[in-house]
């Protein structure tokens, strides 16, 4: 009995750590780089923005962006609904709001509002990874 106990504990404690420390899909994958070249799309826009002072403040670089994380973020949420994972279900849903925020900013031209949006949406994109995103063993990031 005590074998067949310490045996089921192993398996257990392998098929978690197999588990735990996975690639993503495909699919997942290009989104998560789809909001990283829209995120770095939107900092630049900003902060050209927020040089520009009280010149011509160009917003359009944010529909784009906006719509390209909005799509991005729909993927995120379909991959931790099909794994079950709520917390990363919530901050899918939290970074496709804020990601609404933002494009909402935009097409008001409220800088405070935009930068607002973009503070809860690197905040929530920083959870998300804090808590679910690893460096493997390749080099390349997978999913705890």
């Amino acid at each position: 009995m005590r074998r067949v106990l310490t045996a089921a504990f192993a398996a257990a404690v392998l098929t978690l750590t197999l588990q735990a420390d996975e690639k993503p899909t495909e699919a997942y994958q290009k989104a998560m780089h789809d909001i990283g070249d829209a995120m770095q799309t939107v900092r630049a826009a900003g902060k050209e923005i927020e040089e520009s002072g009280a010149g011509a403040q160009d917003y359009m670089p944010f529909e784009g962006a906006t719509a390209t994380m909005k799509t991005a973020f729909a993927t995120a949420l379909v991959y931790w609904q099909d794994k079950k994972v709520d917390d990363a279900v919530k901050l899918a849903q939290d970074a496709m709001k804020h990601a609404g925020d933002l494009q909402a900013a935009a097409r008001e031209r409220d800088y405070r509002q935009l930068l607002d949006a973009m503070l809860e949406l690197n905040q929530t994109c920083t959870s998300c990874h804090a808590a679910h995103r690893v460096r493997l063993q390749d080099g390349t990031l997978g999913i705890k």
